[in-house]
């Protein structure tokens, strides 16, 4: 009966998504000058469903947070609630809201534009599924340093 039980309980963790993935080693790809203050990745990682399987990134640079909630998303588990500041504001809330109803089905960062060194914005080109139509186009994330790295302070919404 125990033996049972324990196997049970393991498939169980096995068919829910995982929130306590572990970090995994990221490199923001490399950047060039663009205009008005914008900088463009240069041939950054299209994330989709083959690409997320094991990518959960430590929020460690303004891009490693973008991509731990985008691969968050994309598998569908909750490890993108980390890569969010600790007290998000109304709209951040309110946009977290939105993506509630949100399926993401493949981003790509495209480029960023600091503002200082606390503070600046990831443009991410997405694939959504929004009420059953599909929707692509470019948006962007505000990041800001908190604590011991970079959170997202708010998403598009």
């Amino acid at each position: 009966m125990t033996r049972c039980l324990r196997t049970l309980t393991l498939c169980a963790m096995l068919c829910l998504p995982s929130v306590a993935l572990a970090e995994t080693s990221y490199s923001p790809p490399e950047i060039a000058q663009g205009e008005n203050g914008w900088e463009s990745y240069i041939g950054p990682m299209m994330l989709d469903k083959t690409t997320v399987a094991g990518l959960n990134p430590a929020p460690n640079t303004p891009e490693a947070a973008v991509v731990r909630f985008l691969a968050s998303r994309i598998r569908g588990d909750r490890a993108w609630q980390q890569a969010i500041v600790s007290s998000p504001g109304r709209k951040a809330k309110k946009g977290l809201k939105t993506w509630k109803s949100w399926r993401l089905n493949a981003a790509q960062i495209q480029s960023r534009k600091m503002r200082g060194a606390n503070r600046g914005y990831v443009s991410v080109w997405l694939d959504l599924t929004i009420a059953g139509e599909k929707k692509t186009g470019t948006d962007d994330f505000t990041v800001k340093r908190e604590g011991d790295g970079w959170r997202i302070a708010e998403v598009p919404s």
